[in-house]
């Protein structure tokens, strides 16, 4: 188990990115508020909340089965944390530029 510190906000962005259940979060990015989180299924649904939330999936990126457990710090990850860091270095799309999760916000 590996913890990932992170707003709701920021974990939008990694597990939309990280589960290949669930499609990025891109749209609408930057007017989120940092407490809150957004996910979306492939098939349309729209998860929004606050912590607590258990994600158990795929990796988009490998297909290994992973979990995440939002908490009041960010996340916990079960699963290779070595494409969570991946997807955290990644450039953002949605933007055009390099994420800087401190800038963001």
């Amino acid at each position: 188990m590996y913890r990932v510190a992170c707003t709701l906000k920021e974990a939008s962005c990694i597990l939309g990115n990280f589960f290949g259940e669930l499609c990025p979060v891109c749209e609408g990015c930057r007017d989120r508020p940092d407490d809150k989180l957004a996910l979306k299924t492939e098939g349309g649904l729209t998860l929004t909340g606050e912590a607590d939330l258990i994600i158990e999936g795929h990796s988009a990126l490998t297909g290994a089965p992973a979990k995440a457990q939002l908490t009041d710090y960010g996340f916990e990850f079960f699963g290779d944390i070595t494409e969570i860091a991946r997807i955290k270095n990644a450039r953002c799309v949605y933007v055009g530029r390099t994420v800087d999760f401190a800038k963001e916000g």
